[in-house]
């Protein structure tokens, strides 16, 4: 069991005090070293950044090697010190250790931040007005917490998830936006329609499509706000992480509730109902990481362990059942010893305090990184 590496990747890392409005803003470094897209991934170990799966459009940082078919995982060029991956539908970034953000893969959405609609496979550099400690995409756009405790989104925004507060149908940004005009955002997630944030204490705003109550804003009906937006009124939230339809955030005590819509049950709140307001995940309250993608939702709890929800027609709950819908969190290894969990579309990844990564679910593409010919599996099966 890594219940102390579990907890300490979690825990926030003092890096300094940025004044927001009438505060000190302590700022976090990321915890995440895995990232998945829907049919790749990428994995930071020891500085070096690897990706695999589909490389359609050289969203594995290299040339596709053979177009429509998914590769083995390789390094990305551009640096030797990588600490945080993102990986989007068609597209990949990375942060590296002196806080210069870099993209490549797909750009019709201007989701590479790079000012123009180019695709690359191989790495360009972000500019950003300030060094950058966090960094997340899912779809088709990105966003980076800054040191200066601000925000910034690019790429993709028809339904408001880059929080312009403009008028449908919102223009792509090809360069770096500011969300808002304030000094204390401390977390950001993205989704496919939909963006998340924290920010100091504690508060949680949500933004863009809101089609299934992704935004948290409890009876609201299918209506965009293309502003950051609270939800609710609590100042505990230490992270939120978006899927394509729903969203899931935990508390500082280690509670972990989850919204929108309920596909497979994803939610993990224990029904296949569509939840348009916080709702918490019965039974469990020492959750120190969550991750949800477009049909389940993985958690880590303090034992070290993976638990999951939602579709597992794939495997990749790491359940023997194989149930199509699974509506309570269920553990995918009893043994623990996990200290990182990340949810594609229809595979999981997970990484141990050794540094490997293992995969289970789908692997038409490569998503497990272990040959197409390999099938999915009810274990971890594969390490990186």
């Amino acid at each position: 069991m890594l219940a102390t590496a579990a907890l300490a990747l979690a825990a926030c890392v003092d890096r300094g005090q940025v004044l927001g409005p009438g505060m000190p803003v302590v700022l976090q470094a990321s915890p995440v070293r895995l990232a998945l897209g829907q049919q790749h991934a990428c994995a930071v170990v020891n500085g070096a950044l690897s990706c695999w799966g589909l490389d359609d459009d050289g969203q594995l940082g290299t040339p596709p090697v053979t177009p429509g078919v998914g590769q083995a995982a390789s390094s990305v060029p551009g640096t030797a010190s990588w600490t945080v991956p993102a990986a989007g539908e068609r597209h990949s970034c990375g942060l590296d250790a002196s806080g210069r953000v870099w993209c490549w893969g797909a750009n019709d959405s201007g989701q590479l931040g790079t000012g123009d609609q180019a695709a690359s496979t191989t790495p360009r550099t972000v500019e950003l007005p300030s060094v950058a400690l966090d960094l997340r995409t899912l779809f088709g756009h990105t966003c980076a917490a800054l040191a200066d405790a601000t925000l910034w989104c690019w790429g993709a925004n028809v339904e408001g998830q880059l929080g312009q507060g403009d008028q449908y149908p919102g223009q792509d940004q090809p360069l770096p936006v500011q969300v808002g005009t304030n000094r204390d955002w401390t977390f950001v997630a993205t989704g496919q329609g939909h963006s998340c944030g924290i920010r100091a204490p504690g508060t949680l705003f949500c933004w863009g499509r809101n089609t299934d109550g992704e935004l948290g804003q409890g009876g609201t009906q299918d209506v965009e706000l293309r502003s950051p937006t609270q939800v609710g009124s609590d100042s505990d939230w230490v992270e939120v992480a978006c899927g394509q339809n729903q969203t899931c955030a935990r508390k500082a005590n280690g509670h972990l509730f989850c919204w929108g819509a309920e596909v497979s049950g994803a939610l993990g709140v224990g029904d296949v109902a569509e939840h348009d307001s916080p709702t918490e995940v019965p039974a469990i309250s020492d959750w120190v990481l969550a991750s949800t993608n477009t049909f389940h939702t993985c958690g880590l709890r303090a034992s070290g362990q993976i638990w999951c929800a939602g579709r597992d027609s794939e495997g990749q709950l790491g359940t023997p059942d194989r149930a199509d819908a699974t509506p309570n969190m269920q553990p995918a290894d009893p043994n623990g010893g996990w200290v990182e969990v990340r949810t594609g579309r229809f595979f999981t990844c997970g990484r141990k305090g050794d540094g490997t990564v293992w995969c289970l679910g789908r692997n038409a593409d490569d998503e497990l990184n272990g040959g197409s010919s390999l099938a999915s599996s009810d274990l971890m099966i594969r390490a990186l």
